[in-house]
């Protein structure tokens, strides 16, 4: 999974006309706590290869806690993205998928996202919410890709 994210984001540096939009967002809750270190550095790597795809502009969304889900600003520069991820502690709540997905609805009717990227390891919410969603996206051209 992580070559065809690979593979579609050089696509999308290649294709785009100007910089392309890339979504990333995390599950911080606290079941992630015990390999957030080994998940740091894995998408440390995912990061240093969307760098080196080409013009892409990054947005770092995270959830944890109870009901807390926050995003960055868009950035290019990869070491500022690891930066933005190596601060976010761990917190106990549920999943807020739901919210990862409205918000990436807003930012492309605001402006086009190329993809969004989700890396989890539960789901907690309603799947037929999840769908809806989901399905919204794909039919506005955005791709998603869940690494669990």
């Amino acid at each position: 999974e992580i070559d065809a994210f690979i593979r579609q984001a050089r696509t999308l540096a290649a294709s785009a006309t100007g910089t392309g939009r890339l979504i990333l967002s995390l599950d911080a809750t606290m079941s992630r706590q015990p390999t957030w270190d080994l998940a740091c550095a894995l998408q440390g790597e995912m990061f240093d290869a969307v760098g080196k795809a080409g013009a892409l502009k990054v947005q770092l969304v995270y959830f944890r806690g109870l009901g807390e889900c926050r995003s960055s600003a868009f950035v290019t520069d990869t070491n500022a993205l690891k930066q933005l991820m190596t601060r976010i502690e761990c917190r106990s709540g549920q999943t807020q998928i739901g919210k990862v997905l409205a918000h990436a609805l807003k930012q492309t009717a605001a402006a086009k996202v190329n993809a969004l990227v989700y890396i989890g390891d539960a789901m907690e919410e309603n799947i037929d919410d999840l769908a809806e969603k989901a399905g919204s996206l794909g039919l506005h051209g955005v791709p998603v890709f869940v690494f669990q």
